[in-house]
């Protein structure tokens, strides 16, 4: 879809916003730095139409449905969490955008090799998708912005607020992610320290390198134990574990505009947007903090409590589901919606002790919420509907349903079952010709990391990956065993333990013994279609 032509009609109360028809030197330098440096091809699990909308009618917002909705991405990089939901979601609509020409011609050949109708990438300004919709086809029911509200001039920024005002169905739910202080003024200190020594140094490696290395020797050269050295040293830490293509664009871009939480739920009033809640579960909760100091939270008014919150926690990062200021948005969590939903967990169930992959744990009591908890990890990846785990408790009485309802609801809010509105159907058993999802497949000829039925990136080995790609749907158990023993006798074995396995007469046994494993570590994955 094309940018529409405005109406010129505006809604009532708000501030009509208008761009410059000609690029900026600021957006010229972007586009240059962006062709230069692709950006990442990230996954947000978070940007799942079906996580937005659980989040969404949890806190009373209808939100449209995930199998049938339509869906914006602005500055969509080379388009992969995007097309990874078109391939999740073939009944919904995709549509991205992005300013660098090379990250949309990347996208749109993944998009070509895939056979994808339903999702179209864009190369262009974001400014330019400020229009109205005259139609309800020229509406979109979830808007994601990932990765450059941050990281755009202030143009840009107010043109990604008046998208989701302009843009954005009536129920519709928004994702915008950016930084936050007060967690950002430390990074901000170590980012201007790289910047300056970096000063002038064209190759992005190298101005990355010499950036790092004058933190480092800052670093050591601080008293050991000082509150600066600990900062730096968390910060050195950090970029260690980061892509060097984002740090590049989150270190030495010109603009990165980090802000309080409660400047940008005032900057989205301004256009007739209202926060709902975080994208993530555990943004939104009380974890670490005293019980009376909880108490005391929950008594402030909304954006102040979610904003002292955030002094608590010195957080870093925001990923805010916005919608319009029309809709009831409930200060309360509707239990209720729950019955709606789809469960699954990938915590470990023992006797009552339930222990999730975040490290929590609890108890579960009631003998019908641990036959739930039960066919849950049974089922893991694939999702089970709240109507499902009511059959499964094998129980109709009122009382043992409202424990079940308000025992998931309680696990839910700490993270150790997931909520969506959607289901997420994988292959647990592994078939006689195992096949991979088409995406994942061409995933590995790219890179390391692949993205799984439940919209989550997996990083694999080498081997792993080959098996992937040989997992085509064609090839049986024994078909696969002769694919791998080639694979590592041409690339120097197999690792098993401490010891590197080498020729056809060790390598035979040794992937034999394996095959059925891995295979089933694939399907517990999400990886396997079939």
């Amino acid at each position: 879809m094309s940018p529409i032509i405005s109406s010129g009609n505006t809604f009532q109360g708000c501030e009509r916003f208008s761009v410059p028809p000609n690029h900026s030197p600021s957006i010229a330098k972007l586009m240059s730095n962006y062709d230069k440096v692709p950006y990442p091809d990230f996954i947000h699990p978070a940007t799942h139409p079906g996580n937005m909308a659980a989040i969404g009618r949890l806190h009373g917002v209808n939100a449209p449905p995930p199998e049938s909705c339509r869906v914006l991405e602005l500055a969509c990089g080379p388009g992969g969490n995007l097309i990874s939901l078109a391939t999740l979601l073939p009944s919904s609509h995709f549509e991205g955008i992005d300013l660098a020409a090379g990250h949309v011609k990347t996208g749109n050949a993944m998009i070509g090799k895939l056979g994808l109708s339903n999702i179209q990438l864009h190369q262009g300004r974001i400014e330019d998708w400020v229009t109205e919709a005259e139609s309800d086809e020229e509406r979109f029911d979830y808007i994601i912005v990932h990765g450059a509200y941050s990281w755009v001039p202030e143009e840009a920024r107010q043109a990604i607020l008046a998208i989701c005002q302009l843009r954005l169905s009536d129920n519709g739910v928004a994702l915008i992610s950016y930084n936050t202080y007060p967690g950002w003024h430390q990074r901000q200190m170590a980012r201007d320290i790289m910047r300056f020594h970096a000063d002038g140094i064209e190759d992005p490696p190298t101005r990355l390198r010499h950036g790092k290395a004058l933190l480092s020797s800052v670093a050591q050269n601080v008293p050991q134990g000082s509150a600066y050295r600990v900062a730096l040293e968390e910060e050195l830490q950090a970029l260690d574990r980061a892509n060097e293509a984002y740090l590049f664009h989150e270190q030495f871009e010109d603009t990165n505009r980090p802000c309080y939480f409660h400047e940008f739920a005032t900057e989205a009033a301004s256009h007739c947007l209202q926060t709902i809640a975080e994208a993530d579960w555990g943004d939104s909760t009380y974890e670490q903090v005293r019980p009376d100091v909880a108490s005391a939270l929950a008594s402030l008014p909304k954006i102040r409590r979610a904003q002292t919150l955030d002094f608590f926690r010195r957080r870093t990062f925001r990923q805010t589901l916005l919608c319009r200021d029309s809709v009831a948005v409930s200060e309360q969590l509707q239990s209720s919606a729950m019955e709606s939903m789809h469960f699954v967990t990938s915590s470990k169930l023992e006797g009552d002790q339930i222990t999730g992959a975040n490290g929590l744990s609890g108890t579960v009591d009631h003998p019908m919420t641990q036959a739930a908890i039960g066919r849950l990890v049974d089922q893991y990846p694939s999702s089970i509907s709240f109507e499902e785990l009511c059959s499964t408790a094998d129980s109709q009485e009122p009382d043992s349903l409202a424990t079940l309802k308000a025992d998931l609801f309680n696990l839910v809010c700490v993270g150790l079952v997931t909520v969506s509105a959607s289901p997420t159907e994988a292959f647990r058993e592994v078939s006689s010709h195992p096949r991979a999802t088409a995406l994942s497949r061409e995933q590995v000829l790219l890179g390391d990391t692949v993205t799984n039925l439940r919209h989550q990136p997996i990083r694999l080995d080498d081997t792993t990956a080959h098996l992937v790609r040989c997992c085509d749907g064609q090839s049986d158990h024994a078909s696969l065993i002769e694919s791998m023993i080639a694979y590592a006798m041409a690339n120097g074995g197999l690792i098993e333990g401490d010891q590197v396995v080498t020729g056809e007469e060790n390598l035979r046994p040794l992937v034999n013994s394996k095959m059925k494993s891995n295979l089933q570590r694939l399907a517990a994955m999400a990886l396997l279609v079939g």
